[in-house]
């Protein structure tokens, strides 16, 4: 009997010591793989190995303003180029509900490099989960999948542009689909670093340069499209 215990233990203990060594091992690879870099590229791909979102700088390398430098990020560039490339609207329509009550049209919370944040790098949209959202540009999915902290996240991309739509509580398309504008893309969450259903709403553009920014997207769409409520609620 004492035999059979110890070995549903050991068993038990398996998967446990596995993901240690996992965990373990990483950081060790981490560890060593970092310095080799030059100190400019350490933090970028630290970031980006450990798959955090890249944190708004205040250089706009050659794009127009408002816009802040975009890290390097696991969501590649599919170099994809179609039609009706521009970016405008809002990914959700209205009528829209936040908590109890309903809106005509869709909240904004927290703005694009909000105060309330170390860094900011779009705009929040608060919303019940269950949300219908739908794509802001017409273009293939480059990322539809989980993403640590976005949560289940949507990336859209079209002629050097791509929006983030992330918190999602379901993904309803898929990598290399094409979409048309105003697609449905998921239904709106509260997954990742979120404390609240809303939806995270950020527009990535790779400059002439050959960098990569973070956008305003409150410059891509009106303010009669919008409530805005602030970034408390």
């Amino acid at each position: 009997m004492k035999g059979i215990l110890r070995f549903a233990i050991a068993m038990m203990a398996v998967p446990f010591v596995c993901g240690t060594a996992f965990v373990i091992g990483y950081v060790i690879l981490v560890a060593l793989t970092i310095p080799q870099l030059p100190p400019w590229a350490q933090k970028s791909v630290t970031d980006w190995m450990l798959d955090i979102p890249q944190h708004s700088e205040t250089a706009d390398n050659g794009s127009r303003p408002p816009s802040s430098a975009a890290g390097i990020s696991a969501v590649r560039w599919a170099e994809y180029v179609g039609s009706k490339s521009s970016v405008h609207g809002m990914p959700m329509k209205g009528p829209i509900q936040h908590w109890s009550t309903w809106y005509d049209k869709p909240l904004l919370g927290c703005v694009f490099h909000d105060p309330s944040y170390e860094s900011h790098s779009g705009v929040d949209l608060p919303v019940n989960e269950g949300t219908p959202i739908y794509t802001t540009l017409a273009g293939q999915v480059v990322w539809a999948a989980e993403n640590g902290p976005w949560g289940n996240l949507v990336v859209i991309e079209n002629d050097g542009y791509q929006v983030w739509l992330a918190h999602l509580s379901s993904i309803e398309v898929s990598e290399s689909e094409v979409l048309e504008y105003g697609d449905l893309i998921g239904l709106s969450g509260n997954t990742g670093n979120s404390t609240g259903g809303h939806l995270h709403y950020g527009i990535k553009h790779r400059t002439e340069a050959g960098s990569f920014v973070w956008l305003d997207p409150r410059a891509y769409f009106t303010e009669d499209e919008i409530i805005p409520i602030g970034c408390s609620d």
